[in-house]
Order: structure tokens, then C-alpha cells, then sequence
């Protein structure tokens, strides 16, 4: 068994260095600073309440924790995604629930597979109203950079109830001559 296919490769060295850097808040424990943050919770919370009477979105639905914003990446649709491999080859399953192959675009450019889709907002209905949508749309981009011994042109790619399934086969790197070095005592 060949131990240098074991040695694990960072396949999302590509998405770590282009996605944006979230800002931290560090967090201290003055009395002070817990009792404003209660206040402003329940200040949140009442205005929650006024609102939702009113059939309004949620004043404070974009609130994290402590009441610090969070981060608001626009209409972020970031699908699952889980990366195997064994001795033929590497697969990846990508979560794409209601995608069909139109909606989908998967190319290799300079040994990084690049996986693009967008799930379309489907039209709603004007007499309903709606009390609560948690179906996420939007365009999404996975980058993933490929090993050195994955063969590029030999990837399969299939799409089945909501699961997008990649198969990479592995090149068979042909092994080095190897010269055994006697030893003499």
C-alpha cells in the first residue's frame, strides 16, 4: 500500500484564501457590559413582538448571540459538500436539492474543479401570506483544488435525488526505479 495516497490534501485551500474574513468581537465580562447586553436583548425582543403584531420580518432576525449584526453575505446558497477517497479515486457529494443538470456548471481550469449553480426563487403567490420562507435561493461557487494525482480528464459527474456526485479517478504514478544499497560490515 502506498502511503503517500494516505497523506491528506487540502482540497479547499482555494475557498479559505477567497472567503472574506469575518469580523470577531471579543468578549469581556464587565457587569456593565452584561447588563446593556440583557437591555438591548430585551429591547429586541419587544420590538420583535410589535413588529410580528404588525405582520412585519423580525427586527432583531439578523442578530447573533450577543446582539452583535451578523454577517450579512447577501443571498449566500452554500450547498453541503463531502470529499472520500480510497486507493482508485476520490468522490465528492454535493447537497442540491430541487437542481437539475441546466442549473449546473462543473469545469477543471489549472488543476481546481470548479462547481457553480443557482436556485432559482420559484414565483410566489400575492393572495398568501407567507409567515415564515426558510428555502434558501441564490448562486452559489465551490472551489476545490485537486490533488496531484487526480486525473482531470477522466471525471464523472452525475445528479440524483438532490445529490450531486463527482467521481475522480486516481493516475497510477508509475514507481520509481528503486537501486537497494547493499551494507557491508
Amino acid at each position: 500500500m502506498n502511503l503517500e495516497k494516505l497523506k491528506p490534501w487540502n482540497w479547499f485551500k482555494h475557498e479559505e484564501n477567497a472567503s472574506p474574513a469575518l469580523p470577531t468581537m471579543r468578549q469581556e465580562s464587565l457587569p456593565a457590559a452584561d447588563s446593556l447586553q440583557n437591555l438591548q436583548r430585551e429591547m429586541d425582543r419587544w420590538f420583535d413582538n410589535l413588529s410580528s403584531a404588525f405582520g412585519l420580518p423580525s427586527v432583531s432576525g439578523n442578530l447573533v448571540g450577543g446582539g452583535r449584526p451578523a454577517v450579512k453575505l447577501g443571498n449566500l446558497y452554500r450547498p453541503q459538500i463531502d470529499v472520500s477517497g480510497d486507493d482508485n479515486g476520490y468522490e465528492i457529494k454535493l447537497d442540491v436539492p430541487g437542481l437539475t443538470e441546466a442549473d449546473l456548471s462543473i469545469e477543471v481550469r489549472d488543476d481546481v474543479l470548479i462547481i457553480r449553480g443557482e436556485q432559482q426563487q420559484q414565483s410566489e403567490d400575492r393572495d398568501k401570506h407567507y409567515y415564515r420562507v426558510e428555502r434558501s435561493y441564490g448562486a452559489f461557487q465551490r472551489t476545490l483544488s485537486l490533488p496531484d494525482d487526480a486525473d482531470a480528464d477522466e471525471i464523472e459527474a452525475k445528479i440524483d435525488n438532490g445529490v450531486l456526485r463527482l467521481g475522480i479517478p486516481r493516475r497510477q504514478s508509475a514507481d520509481p526505479d528503486v537501486k537497494r544499497i547493499p551494507i557491508s560490515s
